[in-house]
């Protein structure tokens, strides 16, 4: 009956419109009172407990650099810099989109964060360019899936908070192959879509040019190798290269770009406290959701029933990909994770699924839910940026998601792909 108030109290307050955080935090607390041995005061703690984490603060501090960052003037610089690289390819726009999401995915960490600012610079441009519309948001919407994947990862690190003792160094390295595979695709993408429909080349530009961009591009890029090379060597710990990552966006921003004042500071805090503030309200109510779950032993029911099916693994990874392909269509990235973690974590356990392997199989599959419909929130972006409907953007949008999800089934199946990166390091055995 507890599982029942709570997953029928949620759909119903879903589906009539409420905000998920609410329409979690209030189901929950209907099926906690109806244990009886649950009271207010104690949902009220688990609620703090949930969002009393210092490990949590390397995600305010990362969403802070990322705002600073797309408001800084990175994502030009980086898509100039993308343009030395890959402009004179054919289709060398669409390349430029899909290199430039690749390199602000690493320094935002965010894939809303990257049509936001890629997608405000490049649709306009292609569509000047003569690229349709549709197929501009569509390849934009694509290449941002990158941000999350990418370190820094915010999901990584989120990631690694709900399932406990992970390493998120080893998460963030595991993250690199994956997110390059996913690019790598798309590239080819925009090359044979180049080929067929629009082979033209940006105009060349001289060598020093070329120098200047690519050294002005780095400078933004240069807080990926902090963070990476930072948290790998254990010279500080995530939170701490959050920390140094913000300084850092700071003082590129402010100084070295010039594209922020100081005066200007307010408003960026302001927004990253909006963003901050959802993302922590949500980690708060979510936490009595994973209390009842855990409580009423849903997790190893879920593992018995589906190991009583079948115990092959190729099978059950392949139900999880479906299960979480489908929860990213209506539940976006975070409430997603936060919500599925505890149960799929001890089915991994009981396959010997390594949980830096799993984290990256629920990363990719919810992050395709970011630009798909119903409620995918990059989707919403990108179309009101471009000023088109949801349905416009579907049919170019297809066999980009085909190639998306053979990468996926890639990462699936075979681990070593990427796993010998974090393996390397020592934060895999």
């Amino acid at each position: 009956m507890t599982v029942l108030i709570l997953v029928g109290l949620f759909i119903v307050l879903m589906l009539l419109g409420m905000p998920i955080a609410f329409a979690i935090g209030i189901a929950s607390a209907a099926a906690a009172l109806n244990l009886f041995v649950v009271d207010n005061i104690t949902i009220v703690q688990r609620m703090l407990t949930g969002i009393n984490s210092f490990p949590l603060l390397a995600v305010i501090f990362f969403v802070f650099s990322g705002v600073v960052m797309a408001k800084g003037g990175v994502a030009v610089r980086l898509v100039r810099m993308a343009e030395v690289l890959v402009g004179r390819l054919p289709g060398g726009l669409a390349q430029i989109n899909v290199v430039s999401s690749m390199f602000f995915g690493g320094v935002s960490g965010s894939a809303v964060a990257d049509v936001s600012s890629i997608g405000r610079i490049m649709i306009n441009a292609m569509v000047n360019d003569g690229y349709t519309k549709r197929f501009a948001t569509a390849i934009t919407l694509a290449s941002a899936t990158m941000g999350p994947i990418i370190p820094p990862s915010i999901s990584m690190i989120l990631y690694a908070y709900l399932a406990g003792n992970v390493s998120v160094a080893g998460l963030l390295l595991a993250g690199v192959v994956p997110g390059l595979l996913i690019g790598t695709g798309l590239i080819g993408a925009a090359f044979i879509h180049g080929l067929l429909y629009h082979n033209t080349h940006t105009p060349k530009l001289t060598w020093s040019e070329k120098f200047r961009r690519i050294a002005d591009g780095m400078a933004g890029m240069f807080t990926l190798v902090i963070i990476l090379v930072g948290i790998v060597s254990g010279v500080f710990t995530a939170t701490e290269a959050g920390a140094v990552a913000a300084v850092y966006a700071l003082f590129l921003t402010i100084v070295v770009y010039k594209e922020i004042k100081i005066s200007d500071l307010p408003a960026l805090m302001w927004e990253s406290c909006l963003t901050n503030a959802v993302v922590m309200f949500l980690i708060a109510t979510t936490s009595i959701f994973t209390f009842i779950l855990t409580y009423e032993k849903v997790p190893a029911w879920v593992a018995d029933n589906l190991l009583s099916l079948t115990d092959n693994k190729i099978i059950i990874l392949l139900i999880i990909n479906v299960l979480l392909l489908a929860i990213g269509l209506f539940i976006d990235l975070a409430p997603a994770l936060i919500m599925t973690v505890p149960i799929l974590l001890p089915l991994a356990a009981r396959l010997d699924i390594d949980p830096i392997h799993l984290g990256i199989i629920m990363v990719i599959n919810l992050t395709f839910g970011l630009i798909t419909p119903p409620v995918g929130t990059s989707l919403f972006v990108g179309c009101r940026i471009a000023n088109i409907s949801m349905t416009e953007v579907v049919k170019p949008m297809l066999p980009l998601l085909a190639i998306m999800v053979a990468a996926l089934m890639l990462v699936t199946y075979f681990p070593e792909l990427f796993m010998w990166l974090p393996r390397m390091f020592g934060f895999v055995t």
